[in-house]
């Protein structure tokens, strides 16, 4: 075999050589996405020009959840170095390359969620996908957590409509002296599925942001999942909050909060000793 011949069996070789890259548990989430039709939907609800895009805005979010579970607490610009060591037309979609998950790509992704509105778009893709698991439950679940964030922010400025504030409130992770975000969720019994949620400014509080949820999205989740009770603690309560639900139909089980006067004189009044168990411990 001659040099031009050995050259040639050399390249051929390196053409045929199988590659490999790493999968993980991507393959189990991108399924999901799959099966759960998440980046068809979001596609079918946001406009988008695909002759200017390389990727769908469906497929961008799909980026992201995978980066989220595979490459946490890294900037958004560094996605495209998290895909490269693995198998992106598999896990996003043919003829999607690392480099097509850049920056801009991923920030005109959150601009499009941003102005649709992601609590709407949220509700619909729980909605869908609950149908599809089969997932109805009579009970809602009303809850809150906090995200805090290190560093300055320009929160204190004006901000344009429906933009939240990073700033000090109530913080459930005990870092007080950190800015933080809120988001209030409201998840269905049987699974913890979230079916609902809306981020809030730091500084809210779940007093006034519950009753604003359920009274604003009540007929949707009515509606889309049944629900016929919601489970809360004391921030659901009020005399007009409690009266806007009944009107609507809905039941709910909450406790009534101490700061009442009516509650706080009930609690004082109350004989502990001619109280009788439930059960051990109740």
């Amino acid at each position: 075999m001659n040099q031009s011949e050995d050259s040639e069996a050399t390249l051929l070789e390196e053409e045929e050589c199988p590659e490999s890259k790493v999968l993980d548990h991507l393959g189990l989430v991108a399924g999901m996405f799959e099966e759960l039709e998440i980046g068809d939907r979001i596609d079918e609800h946001i406009d988008q020009d695909l002759d200017e895009r390389e990727v769908s805005v469906g497929q961008a979010v799909k980026a992201m959840v995978l980066n989220g579970f595979g490459f946490v607490q890294q900037r958004l610009y560094l996605t495209p170095q998290f895909f490269e060591r693995v198998p992106t037309e598999r896990l996003i979609g043919e003829g999607v390359q690392p480099e097509h998950l850049n920056y801009g790509a991923e920030g005109r992704t959150l601009d499009d969620l941003f102005e649709y509105g992601v609590t709407e778009l949220f509700r619909d893709l729980a909605a869908h996908a609950a149908e599809k698991l089969g997932l109805t439950s009579r009970f809602a679940h009303p809850g809150a957590t906090s995200f805090s964030f290190h560093g300055d922010y320009d929160s204190e400025e004006g901000l344009a409509e429906g933009v939240i504030r990073i700033q000090q409130g109530y913080s459930r992770d005990r870092r007080p002296d950190l800015n933080q975000a809120i988001l209030d969720m409201i998840v269905e019994r049987k699974a913890g599925l979230p079916v609902l949620i809306k981020p809030l400014s730091g500084n809210v509080s779940d007093s006034g942001s519950f009753p604003e949820l359920i009274d604003r999205h009540v007929e949707h989740l009515q509606n889309a999942h049944g629900f016929d009770y919601v489970v809360a603690d004391s921030s659901l309560y009020s005399a007009d909050h409690v009266e806007k639900l009944t009107e609507s139909g809905v039941k709910f089980v909450t406790r009534v909060p101490e700061t009442i006067s009516e509650a706080k004189t009930r609690i004082q009044e109350a004989e502990i000793e001619s109280m009788e168990p439930l059960k051990e411990g109740y």
